[in-house]
């Protein structure tokens, strides 16, 4: 996540250079590397609609699942540079298969930013019937455990593997990675007790904490999160390099114009700015942000970064 001051970013206008007519009346393509129903699917829908009441455009949403997001993601980097197809793109579609996919067909330098939309934190969730109750306590049981504890991910290079290779380098301990297809299984993988740990967005497994059968010890956000106050984050805990995240985002194709980038840019600030979708987020502990093109591009920077520590450190490439 980016840690610089959001207040200084936020100072941008809304007011934008006119397109011309022909362009507004045009349809806007946002396409998704993710199939329909899911939460990044529901979410863009809901900021689709407010743009297009904004823009006075008509927004459809294209789902293009697929080739661990690849296939969504090179198609808008090959579109018309028109301001009219656009990316909602995230964390693994973009740094990360940068980062560790030599043949991808696509680079970052391939798309202009538009807008940050959301981010949400990554999590330690352990079973509830393990002892640890605190970071620290689960740090010194991690470390007691005479075989490496087992975390759930949704495969070789996803945000979850290399968080979790992050926080054992962190809490000097060992942790050993199972991939599962989807968050369904692994969390009742976790609720039998199979793996002990999910480092997970905490959307996935709420329902089982509340009930008490799960148990969150902490988040990766900078800060507490609304959802969860009393959930200390891994900074509080003593491991402020455990400070990161997943994010949705909006791209358009490198060489958009300008005017076309500003005029999308303001009504997506907009809309995450309405207390519908900034509550519909809160729900599922995740953050609306609203800001200029350039937040997104020093997200991305930033996780390049970060990221590209960890993947080079343990050579992870995929194809």
């Amino acid at each position: 996540m980016v840690l610089l001051s959001r207040r200084a970013l936020l100072a941008t206008s809304l007011a934008v250079p006119a397109v011309a007519r022909a362009q507004s009346a045009r349809t806007i393509r946002f396409v998704v590397p993710f199939a329909a129903g899911g939460l990044t699917d529901i979410i863009t829908r809901l900021v689709a609609q407010h743009m297009a009441q904004t823009l006075d455009q008509t927004i459809v949403v294209e789902n293009r699942p697929g080739g661990n997001a690849i296939i969504a993601t090179e198609a808008v980097a090959r579109a018309p540079k028109d301001g009219l197809t656009v990316l909602v793109g995230g964390t693994a579609g973009l740094p990360l298969n940068v980062l560790m996919r030599p043949s991808l067909p696509y680079l970052l330098e391939d798309f202009t930013p538009v807008a940050l939309l959301f981010d949400g934190p990554l999590s330690l969730t352990i079973n509830a019937n393990l002892p640890p109750k605190t970071i620290a306590e689960f740090v010194a049981y991690a470390k007691a455990s005479p075989n490496p504890l087992r975390y759930a991910t949704n495969g070789a290079g996803s945000v979850g593997h290399l968080f979790g290779i992050l926080m054992a380098n962190a809490m000097g301990i060992q942790l050993t990675d199972v991939a599962y297809r989807g968050n369904g299984p692994s969390t009742t993988d976790l609720l039998a007790g199979i793996i002990e740990i999910s480092v997970e967005a905490p959307t996935t497994t709420l329902e089982h904490i509340r009930a008490g059968r799960l148990r969150l010890l902490g988040l990766s956000f900078p800060e507490r999160a609304p959802l969860l106050p009393e959930i200390p984050t891994f900074k509080e805990a003593g491991y402020p390099e455990l400070v990161t995240g997943f994010w949705t985002a909006l791209l358009c194709p490198a060489g958009t114009p300008a005017d076309a980038v500003a005029r999308l840019n303001a009504a997506a600030n907009k809309a995450m700015e309405s207390q519908a979708i900034r509550q519909r987020l809160a729900g599922e502990a995740l953050r609306a942000i609203s800001g200029p093109p350039e937040l997104l591009r020093q997200q991305m920077a930033q996780d390049m970064a970060q990221w590209g520590r960890i993947i080079r450190e343990k050579n992870i490439t995929l194809e």
